[in-house]
């Protein structure tokens, strides 16, 4: 927010705490501490909101701008935790639980009078436990929720900015029942819908009230993940339950059954390429995958078979360099990657190339961003405030480097 990275942190001594940085060590200190764990850090309207146990809170850098917004009534239901949502329409959504309404839909603008409910699903009492908020290219949310009071029907539904609702699809099944993987593609919705555990058909909706269209059944096996816009279509991770013998590859749907499958076997066979952290970057859709050959290395698409391929072997051989934690900072792509000799330290991808941007441990073992703490994984591992990309290492270390600086470093490649 504005130009600092906000974090939350318990060094030990001053218990749970909110800490700042600027980017330079002198400029890392702590911020506030609190009583009780902090988190779910959302940006909206140049405002940092975040939780402080049941309490929403807001900052805009400054003590005298630091203030709690609400706090939730204790509950009956351990479901019914203050749960942020995102940041749409520049106010700050989430749900929460208050006897008068049950878990339902609140907005806020950074302002205790501005924070309020803002769509009762289950008029009264009873509750709609709204979740996975998107919003459409016309600026319509479309979430899932429950829409009768006993939470047998899941329903998704779309809220126009005037606050007009429309449910785009219906299912019973209570709580075997998960609709879920929400994304909005242009003013198209996709989302996935379990009612067996474990055999999921994918979905879409083009804002039309009870018509969403069925596209694809896999039938007990690896739940489709990874989902991303690109280039008004959906790319995703997923197995053809059709084909025994079918490894997990890249997929992409249209939104018509006959244009959803898979779009290029990377590696054939049973085993898969298992395509991992699908980012849009300069027109192209990057992610790791393994294609039997090469290991696990850097991949690139244009959604097209024949323009899906390798996009550079960092590390020669089977082995492969494993990048993970793609992010998009100052028209660059930043990841984690091991080329065998520096070990896990961060690269990115500038004008089409792929360079180890520092060696900041040298040796084989290399820093390991994003393995300390929440950052480890496909995602969260680089974060971007101002003119720095942040990111913490396996030595418990919180790293910055400017993301404007000259690539590759001195004496590295």
């Amino acid at each position: 927010m504005k130009g600092t990275l906000y974090f939350p942190v318990n060094d030990g001594i001053h218990g749970p705490a909110l800490w700042s940085s600027d980017g330079t060590p002198a400029g890392t200190r702590l911020f506030r501490d609190f009583d009780a764990p902090v988190g779910s850090l959302t940006e909206a309207r140049g405002l940092l909101f975040f939780t402080v146990g049941r309490t929403l809170w807001r900052t805009d850098g400054t003590t005298a701008g630091t203030l709690p917004l609400i706090t939730e009534p204790s509950s009956p239901s351990p479901r019914s935790s203050l749960t942020v949502l995102g940041e749409f329409r520049s106010r700050l959504f989430f749900r929460m639980y208050t006897p008068e309404h049950g878990v339902e839909l609140w907005a806020s603008d950074g302002t205790p009078a501005g924070t309020r409910l803002y769509l009762d699903v289950n008029p009264g009492p009873p509750s709609s436990f709204p979740d996975e908020l998107v919003e459409t290219a016309s600026g319509n949310l479309v979430f899932e929720a429950y829409v009768d009071k006993d939470l047998e029907t899941h329903a998704v539904l779309e809220v126009s900015p005037t606050k007009a609702v429309e449910e785009l699809f219906r299912v019973g099944g209570g709580g075997d029942t998960a609709v879920f993987q929400l994304i909005a593609v242009g003013d198209r919705v996709f989302f996935l819908v379990d009612e067996t555990d474990g055999s999921p058909f994918l979905y879409v909706s083009d804002g039309t009230p009870d018509a969403a269209t069925p596209l694809y059944y896999w039938d007990e096996v690896d739940t489709p993940f990874s989902f991303t816009a690109y280039a008004g279509n959906l790319y995703f991770t997923a197995v053809e339950s059709d084909y025994p013998g079918a490894g997990v590859e890249l997929w992409r749907s249209d939104g018509t059954p006959e244009g959803t499958g898979r779009l290029a076997d990377i590696f054939p066979g049973q085993e898969g390429s298992y395509p991992r952290g699908l980012t849009v970057f300069e027109g192209l859709l990057y992610f790791s995958a393994d294609d039997g050959v090469h290991g696990r290395e850097l991949w690139r698409s244009d959604g097209t078979t024949a323009g899906t391929r390798l996009a550079r072997d960092i590390r020669p051989g089977a082995e492969g360099s494993s990048p993970y934690g793609l992010t998009v900072a100052s028209r660059k792509l930043y990841f984690a990657a091991d080329d065998g000799t520096h070990g896990f330290e961060p690269w990115k991808v500038f004008q089409g190339r792929a360079r180890l941007v520092e060696d900041i441990i040298p040796g084989p073992m290399g820093s390991a961003p994003g393995i300390y703490g929440a950052g480890s994984g496909e995602s969260g591992v680089f974060t971007r405030a101002g003119s720095y990309l942040f990111f913490p290492t396996e030595s418990a270390q919180l790293w910055s480097m400017l993301t404007g600086a000259y690539c590759p470093p001195s004496g590295t490649r």
